[in-house]
């Protein structure tokens, strides 16, 4: 029988360091060894014990859990817990989770006990010690939890988790039906698709679902669809449209074809934005905040009309101006002819373009560029 105390502090550090290596837990039945080991072998002093029988050891472990300055907690009997986590958290843990998550997108309660070779009873307290911490995200499904990777392991995590790999998994930003229940590989499938769907992860789409974290892809889908339809837009509009009506011509082409807009009201404007972000890319426009603008042909355009001004008033002019500003003085009226649109703005738009090129026009071969 031991006549001299237990040495807690020397305990606790022994519980800690055992505990860091089992994910929090302690086991007295199984690790008893390891402890009384590990105890026996520290420096206890001269006024503590320096052996440690198990029965020692279970009381002295009991009295620390009720001792509020001591982090140890009692489970059960013979199974304590010390917080692994710390100030930065438990790498091992962080680890273990992040090898788990880059191999299945949802798994069960008894994937992680086995991962982390807990006991049964222990599973529950484990995942809510997680999904408190938001390593974890708990999927209720009927009487079953299912868990996912949650935001703070993904700090910890390259390109694991729900969105990193539906976006993997999609093809043009859409995932179908099959591929998604074959990515999820759990009983409740329906439950899970439900969740996915309602913690903004992926869309519904009658039959296949589109990925969130994967809009700008299906975007550019979106806009390779109607890239020709917009484009001969410009075509008829002499390369100009106000920022209004080219908003709307992108969502009257998208409308026409695909049913998303109505589906993915969630993620509409998202859906229109990246659209209309990845046409000004792909056909060269220029976006302002009145208009947008064709830039190579509408150049063009601007140049045509400002030679065939030049051209004009030349022809009606018998005495040809003498100074660069009654060029373009005189060509006012010809400027004010032109009717590219209904549309006032777009007009006036086109006319100080031409205007502009005009006035560079006939500096560079009236005046050999030395006009002012």
């Amino acid at each position: 029988m031991t006549l001299l105390p237990v040495d807690t502090d020397v305990l606790e550090d022994v519980c800690r360091d055992i505990a860091q290596d089992n994910y929090g837990f302690i086991y007295v039945s199984d690790q008893k060894g390891e402890i009384k080991s590990a105890y026996e072998s520290s420096d206890v002093g001269f006024v503590n014990a320096r052996s440690l029988s198990v029965s020692d050891m279970r009381k002295a472990l009991a009295e620390m859990a009720t001792d509020e300055f001591v982090d140890v907690e009692q489970l059960r009997d013979g199974v304590f817990y010390v917080d692994p986590f710390g100030v930065k958290g438990n790498m091992n843990i962080t680890r273990e989770l992040t090898n788990l998550f880059g191999q299945r997108l949802v798994v069960t309660g008894e994937t992680l006990r086995s991962r982390f070779s807990l006991a049964i009873d222990d599973m529950e307290f484990f995942a809510d010690e997680l999904a408190e911490r938001n390593y974890l995200r708990r999927i209720t499904a009927g009487k079953r939890d299912y868990y996912t990777i949650g935001p703070q392991l993904k700090e910890h995590a390259d390109d694991v988790g729900l969105d990193s790999r539906l976006e993997r998994e999609a093809s043009d930003g859409k995932i179908a039906h099959s591929d998604l229940e074959n990515v999820i590989d759990v009983d409740a499938t329906s439950d899970v698709i439900r969740y996915l769907d309602r913690e903004g992860y992926i869309v519904d789409l009658d039959g296949e679902y589109l990925v969130e974290e994967a809009l700008d892809e299906y975007a550019r889908y979106l806009a390779e669809e109607i890239e020709d339809a917009v484009e001969a837009v410009f075509e008829d509009s002499s390369y100009v449209l106000q920022t209004n009506e080219f908003d709307r011509v992108v969502e009257n082409e998208i409308e026409s074809r695909f049913d998303v807009l109505s589906q993915a009201r969630s993620v509409r404007r998202e859906l229109l934005e990246s659209t209309a972000d990845t046409l000004v890319d792909r056909l060269g426009l220029e976006a302002g905040r009145e208009m947008v603008e064709a830039v190579d042909p509408f150049e063009d355009v601007a140049e045509d009309h400002a030679r065939r001004i030049r051209t004009d008033l030349k022809a009606d002019q018998e005495q040809l101006p003498g100074t660069l500003p009654e060029w373009v003085e005189l060509a006012e009226e010809y400027f004010e002819e032109l009717h590219v649109s209904n549309a006032t703005a777009v007009n006036e738009y086109v006319r100080d373009a031409v205007r502009e090129r005009y006035r560079e026009l006939v500096n560079e071969e009236e005046f050999g560029g030395m006009a002012e």
